[in-house]
């Protein structure tokens, strides 16, 4: 029988995972950690001399206290969160049962209220200090339940007024009560939920293993409405998180197809179809979109696995502009600045107004890049304290500079990979696949 780390290195290959006022960090702060020594970057995709000129500007970075759902905020546009110039590890907790053959650990933290809150493998939750990392409560939602023994492959979770969302691959969804685990209610949907929940307006949303977007209500789970999309014979197992922003929603599904909603109740506003921009290879074939969309402005932005990177219209769904780029990561926005990871492992820098194309840099693709063996699987970017921080199957953080794409530093964070990282009270938490939750600052 193959290691874990093989056997996740393939699931993440075939599951797509992703899939981040006061002083204000250097914008050439690194990383706590040795110098990068081990991988390559920027021989094959130098930018020019006249690219290299323009200046990015970074908004500011701010003081965030709560990261609410996967992405952050609703719009998932969470921008530049403050972390200091120098960070070290704080503390580091278990949290449950990690990645294995049979299950993945997928769910990404939230956290609120000097509180972060994580999902094991087994769907088990454990709330823990932000400071300290010592364990508040654990609950198990699906203890007693016809679920508990099964694979759960749970989705994910969101906050909202004090009730913590949790939805489940066992097609439950449950809400608790985010000071003490204490059940308020749940709901059971026919098909296994996929995506995180998406909270806003009372409202939160998921999408399930059979193409369907559900709208909840909060206060009680009740089935408000639901969107049927065009089944698709092939997808990934993970769905991307809807975005929502001022009144409208953007949600993308298996079968390609972009939808703009009105979350009040689903009426459509627009569709699109984002069919696949390259056709020699594998991933091509599916037209399944992992990446979370984001949404600021008048835009909403997403990244399709066959190949397109796609500004659209938030008001038409209409095509602003595109760039032929594959992705299974959610992009990163800041201030005009779009930041995306190839599937290739190039990371690149666009202006959002345009995408016209800053700089890349074309990140290592091989664990021993002689042998070529141990592909690396990238997660991220996630841009927090003035530098773009990402993560890979072999357990480091890398942090780049968002104004060059130079790699400043890395740091060992496990033996395996990571889930995206977040920031809650100017710390930075990777949790990984050995459910193991760091907490840097």
């Amino acid at each position: 029988m193959p290691s874990f780390p093989r056997c996740l290195a393939v699931c993440l290959a075939v599951l797509c995972l992703s899939a981040c006022a006061g002083d204000t960090a250097p914008r050439n702060g690194d990383i706590a950690g040795k110098r990068l020594s081990v991988l390559r970057y920027g021989e094959d995709n130098a930018p020019s001399h006249s690219e290299l000129k323009k200046i990015i500007l970074l908004p500011e970075p701010e003081h965030l206290t709560e990261w609410s759902q996967a992405g952050g905020l609703p719009h998932h546009a969470v921008q530049n969160p403050f972390i200091p110039a120098r960070i070290s590890e704080a503390w580091r907790e278990n949290i449950g049962e990690g990645s294995s053959s049979d299950d993945l650990l997928i769910a990404e933290p939230v956290g609120a209220n000097g509180v972060i809150y994580v999902m094991d493998s087994d769907a088990k939750i454990t709330a823990l200090a932000v400071r300290n990392g010592r364990k508040l409560w654990t609950v198990d939602p699906l203890k007693g339940s016809d679920s508990s023994d099964i694979s759960v492959l749970g989705a994910g979770l969101a906050l909202d007024n004090g009730i913590l969302f949790a939805a489940t691959g066992t097609g439950d969804v449950v809400a608790v009560d985010a000071k003490n685990g204490g059940e308020l209610w749940r709901t059971r949907l026919p098909s296994p939920v996929r995506s995180a929940p998406a909270v806003y307006g009372g409202r939160l949303y998921v999408l399930t293993s059979d193409n369907k977007l559900t709208a909840l209500a909060e206060d009680d789970g009740r089935i408000l409405w639901q969107h049927y999309a065009f089944l698709e014979s092939v997808s990934f197992l993970g769905k991307a998180a809807p975005a929502l922003n001022d009144g409208v929603g953007v949600a993308v599904f298996a079968s390609g197809e972009v939808l703009g909603f009105r979350p009040e109740n689903g009426s459509i506003l627009w569709t699109e179809a984002l069919g696949a921009a390259k056709t020699n290879d594998a991933a091509a074939e599916i037209n399944d979109i992992r990446a979370r969309p984001v949404i600021f402005g008048d835009k909403v932005f997403v990244i399709t696995s066959g190949g397109l990177l796609s500004a659209l219209d938030l008001k038409t769904g209409g095509a602003v502009w595109e760039r032929e780029i594959a992705g299974i990561n959610q992009p990163w926005l800041a201030g005009n600045a779009l930041y995306v990871m190839s599937s290739d492992g190039e990371l690149t820098a666009l202006e959002a107004d345009t995408g016209r194309i800053l700089w890349q840099n074309a990140l290592a693709r091989w664990k021993d890049p002689e042998t070529r063996k141990e592909r690396l699987f990238w997660t991220g970017p996630v841009m927090a304290g003035n530098r773009l921080l990402l993560t890979n199957s072999d357990g480091k953080a890398v942090a780049v500079s968002p104004q060059t794409g130079t790699i400043i530093g890395w740091d060992d964070i496990d033996e395996v990979g990571t889930l995206p990282p977040i920031v809650i009270n100017d710390t930075l938490f990777f949790l990984t696949h050995n459910a193991n939750l760091a907490a840097f600052r």
